[in-house]
């Protein structure tokens, strides 16, 4: 199934997921649901807005989770795109691939907040935005994780690491080091740091970058 369109993407697990809760079928609280009620009217009236949703661009990512295996657990071996859950392909559909009408290079989100609790899969899938990000960032692209210490923001690193190292058709496009992961065909470089000892106004934080707090 392509979801380069539409129609084709009215199957997507992002689309369902927000229709589910739109019409009643999933349980979530209000803001959730406003969200949601938001994302189809949008997706199914781009004339009222000054942004669109890049259905080729969406295509394109969820073509790309399938070259990511997972690296343990009862899941070890899958696919990221059969393991990624409705709420969370909804999440980095709606960060990445709303694009402003009048640049498209630009996104119509500057900043996502996700709440969630323990244990439901936010390393894993912040983890994947990045991966995703190192590879369809304009080349020299800064991308930070960010925690009150860096132990705690190594999480993302480290299940990165994980996921690349788990995934032959993107170990040869990744160097991971102790400090930081490079991306060889795009030049970019992911980098975790804590508030306790960086200080971010020394960065390198350009209009392509991504900065996710921990």
């Amino acid at each position: 199934m392509s979801f380069d369109n539409l129609e084709g993407f009215r199957e997507h697990p992002a689309y369902q997921y927000a229709y589910g809760v739109s019409n009643g079928d999933i349980v979530a609280n209000k803001d959730i649901k406003i969200v949601c009620d938001k994302f189809i009217q949008d997706i199914e009236h781009p004339e009222d807005n000054d942004y669109f949703f890049d259905f080729k661009f969406a295509d394109k990512i969820t073509e790309m989770t399938k070259l990511i295996k997972m690296p343990s657990g009862v899941a070890a071996g899958k696919l990221a795109r059969t393991e990624l859950k409705g709420f969370q392909w909804f999440f980095f559909m709606n960060a990445l691939v709303w694009k402003m009408k009048s640049d498209h290079e630009k996104r119509r989100y500057e900043k996502s907040v996700l709440l969630i609790g323990r244990k439901n899969g936010k390393t894993f899938l912040t983890a994947i935005i990045f991966i995703l990000l190192l590879l369809l960032e304009p080349k020299y692209s800064n991308l930070f994780s960010v925690a009150p210490d860096l132990e705690l923001s190594s999480l993302i690193k480290d299940m990165m690491g994980q996921l690349i190292d788990s995934s032959p058709a993107l170990r040869k496009h990744f160097e991971v080091l102790r400090s930081e992961i490079r991306c060889k065909p795009t030049k970019s470089v992911f980098k975790p740091l804590a508030t306790s000892n960086n200080r971010m106004d020394g960065k390198l934080i350009r209009r392509h970058s991504l900065v996710i707090s921990y």
